[in-house]
Order: C-alpha cells, then sequence, then structure tokens
C-alpha cells in the first residue's frame, strides 16, 4: 500500500469483516467511514483514523491482529461504559454547570467548561457521589450528546428556582443577601439568572462575592457608601472564603448592566479602584 488512502480502505475492510465476530451488536457507517457502537440507550461515533494511523507503521501483514486488538479494546470501553451509565442512572439529568474562577490552561483542556465573561469560567458538573466536574474523556466514554446544552437547562430549570435569600450582616449601612439552598454547590451559577435574585431596583447594579460554591452574596450598590459597603463586603468574602470547604473565589466583584467587573482598591489609599465603565455609570445617574 501506498497511499492513505489505499491503507484507510483496507483497514476499513479489515474492520467490516471482524465486526460479525468481534461486535456483532456495532456497524460500520458507509458514508462516514466511523464506526457505530451501541452504548446502553446511546450509540458511539468512533472514527478509525487512528488505526490507521497505527496501521501505516507497521507491516501489512500484522494488520488483522493489531484491528483485532483495537476492536476488541473498543468493545471493552463499551461494556465499561454501559455499565458506568446504568450505575449513575439517566446521566443527562444529573448535569449541572458551575460558575468558577478562571481555570488554568491545563485543566480548560482537560475539563467540559467555556469561559464566562473575561474573569470567570462555566464548568459542567455531574451531580452525582461518583461525579464531580466531568473530563471530556469522561463524557465521550458515557456519550453525551451536548452534555453543555443538558447541564446549562437543568441548571435554569431545577437549581436556580430553588435557591433562596438570606440576610446577611450590613456593608457599610447597605443590605447584603446570600443567594443559595442548603447542600447546593451550584449558588455561584445564580449569576446565569442574577435579576431573579436583585431584593428590589438597583441601578448602580450589586457588589457580588463567590466566596465559595455554596453562597453567593450580593450588595445593592448605593454610591454615597460605596466605600465603605465595598471595603466590609470585601471583608466578609475574604473571611468566608478562608474558612469555607468549598473555597470559590475571594475576589470582590461589581454586577451592573449586565456585565461583570473586579472590584479591587487601591493599594496605599484602600478606596476602591472603579472601573471607567462604572463610573460613567455613577455620573450618569446624578454623582
Amino acid at each position: 500500500m501506498s497511499t492513505q488512502r489505499e491503507i484507510a480502505a483496507a483497514v476499513r475492510a479489515l474492520v467490516a469483516d471482524l465486526l460479525p465476530v468481534l461486535a456483532p451488536h456495532a456497524m460500520l457507517d458507509a458514508d462516514s467511514g466511523r464506526l457505530v457502537l451501541l452504548v446502553d440507550a446511546a450509540h458511539a461515533d468512533v472514527s478509525l483514523d487512528g488505526i490507521v494511523a497505527i496501521c501505516a507503521d507497521l507491516p501489512q501483514h500484522t494488520w488483522p491482529s493489531r484491528v483485532q486488538d483495537w476492536l476488541a479494546e473498543k468493545r471493552r470501553q463499551v461494556a465499561e461504559a454501559v455499565r458506568e451509565r446504568r450505575e449513575l442512572g439517566e446521566v443527562e439529568t444529573l448535569l449541572r454547570v458551575q460558575v468558577a474562577p478562571r481555570l488554568p490552561a491545563a485543566e480548560r483542556r482537560r475539563l467540559l467548561c467555556t469561559a464566562y465573561g473575561e474573569l470567570l469560567d462555566l464548568v459542567v458538573v455531574l451531580d452525582h457521589a461518583d461525579g464531580g466536574r466531568l473530563s471530556r474523556e469522561r463524557a465521550e466514554r458515557l456519550v453525551l450528546a451536548d452534555p453543555g446544552g443538558h447541564a446549562l437547562a437543568n441548571t435554569l430549570r431545577i437549581e436556580l428556582p430553588a435557591f433562596t435569600l438570606a440576610e446577611r450582616p450590613p456593608a457599610g449601612g447597605a443590605p447584603v443577601w446570600a443567594v443559595g439552598r442548603a447542600g447546593s454547590p451550584f449558588a455561584t451559577s445564580a449569576l446565569l439568572g442574577l435579576d431573579r435574585f436583585l431584593p428590589g431596583p438597583c441601578p448602580y447594579g450589586v457588589l457580588l462575592g463567590l466566596p465559595r460554591y455554596g453562597e453567593l452574596l450580593l450588595c445593592p450598590v448605593v454610591p454615597d457608601q460605596l466605600a465603605v459597603a465595598a471595603r466590609e463586603l470585601a471583608e466578609q468574602v475574604g473571611e468566608a472564603h478562608r474558612v469555607a470547604a468549598d473555597r470559590c473565589d475571594e475576589r470582590l466583584f461589581w454586577w451592573a448592566e449586565e456585565r461583570l467587573y473586579e472590584l479591587r482598591f487601591g493599594r496605599l489609599t484602600g478606596r476602591p479602584k472603579v472601573p471607567a465603565p462604572l463610573r460613567r455609570l455613577l455620573r450618569g445617574r446624578g454623582r
């Protein structure tokens, strides 16, 4: 064999010949050239590119045994996936999203996640004792179709309506509220529908803290009380983050006009350094 196309055709023919014996419930899609394996109620589409590349580097007489080993491994993986899906139950219903600090690049490549604005990430989580943050490898092994879509829909439909508001100590005279539900590690995802948790009109937005995954803190911005309120809420967030078992983020944020900003403090003055768009907001609303 001299060309990649000829090698691919020969390997595909070998796979087709061995399927009835090694994987009788699988089939080879003639149009896509992909192997279709049944995984309980789902099906996995497996590319042949990997085994073609392996065979391209081997003598042709060794291809049948190598393809046989590859098919046996795929069959083992399918059996493992079926077992895991049955132990978990309806996997798609267990998916949630969790708002988290921006993850390191290596973690973002490993996990199912996407950027949420410029400061945070949305991470797909399997809400099960054997779950946790969902890796791309596990999602592929479980043959999950659109896991991100399922996770977002479940979070908006199930988690957010169950969250409640609880009063916390005020910050600079301004009220502070905690959003969450006992035992839920998804309170930070209240950011996805924050309007429903605002205690009333907030023309200047709200200060936000995400000290732990089970709690989101918010405080309506009152311009004349901003410096003291921001400092005191930052202290609350820092302390809650320090003692939490489910630490999330120790930063203080300002949410306004559907956008999230990090609120930093001057090193010498200790006063909040208001981002330019928010300074314009304050001026434009009468300050």
